[in-house]
């Protein structure tokens, strides 16, 4: 009964970068957002930061007037985000979704570095834009840490930082999704050889859809930093202008869904 009221619920909703126009989907991008140095892993109130751990932003790049509606799981098309060690947790300020971050303390230790889902936004007032796409002023971190300018991350976040000043943002909801499903995202940390979210019974979503910053339709639908391997395997449905739902699935598509390899990462 469950998995069928979120089933009913989904389709009731009014990287590298692999690209395969098919329909309102244009391509999944996987961005490297920072690479941690030393003075980053020098704050214990807000957890250690490996040096080398690399933020990603996963991007769900959509043509104009398409709508994210969720990311979901359900029997036959399970969804996992998983690492070979561990995902970092800012322990002082963080969360496991991005709208409960702080604008106020965006520029604290590493709380721009936590581990978060999302359907668009970076924290409480601000959306998640590409580094290469964003042209508003940066936040200026208050300490020592976020000035790495490692070349793998591309641009600095001291020249452009990905965060657009928008209120009010889009809001993630869930459905299926539990307190235990997400401590992975929580405010601790845990060392270890592998960590994994995954369920095939939730969806993270957004009523009414999320778009991007305008004029690239591009919505954010996860922050994740590790100094582990990163890997996932995701299920999203998107609504169409028309007011129709397309959904795309990373593998076993059946009839009315979309086969998408650029969901599964890395790619195979």
């Amino acid at each position: 009964m469950k998995i069928l009221l979120i089933t009913s619920i989904l389709f009731s909703f009014y990287s590298s970068v692999y690209s395969q126009t098919l329909h309102g989907l244009e391509k999944i991008i996987v961005e490297k957002y920072y690479v941690s140095d030393s003075a980053d892993s020098k704050t214990n109130s807000a957890g250690y930061l490996p040096v080398g751990s690399v933020t990603y932003r996963i991007f769900v790049d959509l043509l104009p007037a398409y709508r994210l509606q969720a990311v979901y799981g359900v029997p036959g098309h399970p969804i996992q985000i998983a690492t070979t060690t561990s995902f970092f947790n800012n322990e002082e300020y963080g969360a496991a979704i991005a709208n409960f971050i702080s604008s106020d303390k965006l520029t604290d230790n590493t709380l721009m570095l936590d581990s978060w889902l999302s359907v668009g936004a970076a924290a409480e007032n601000y959306m998640a834009i590409m580094k290469s796409d964003d042209t508003s002023k940066p936040l200026i971190n208050s300490g020592w840490h976020l000035h790495n300018s490692d070349s793998l991350a591309g641009i600095p976040l001291s020249m452009r930082d990905g965060m657009f000043p928008r209120s009010p943002v889009s809001v993630v909801t869930l459905f299926g999704i539990d307190s235990s499903l997400l401590s992975v995202f929580g405010k601790t940390n845990k060392n270890g050889n592998g960590q994994k979210f995954s369920t095939d019974n939730g969806s993270w979503a957004s009523f009414g859809g999320a778009v991007g910053v305008h004029p690239m339709n591009r919505v954010l639908i996860a922050q994740l930093t590790t100094n582990g391997e990163l890997s996932f395997k995701l299920n999203i449905q998107i609504g169409t202008p028309d007011g129709k739902v397309e959904n795309y699935v990373a593998e076993n598509s059946v009839v009315n869904e979309i086969l998408f390899p650029g969901l599964t990462f890395p790619l195979r």
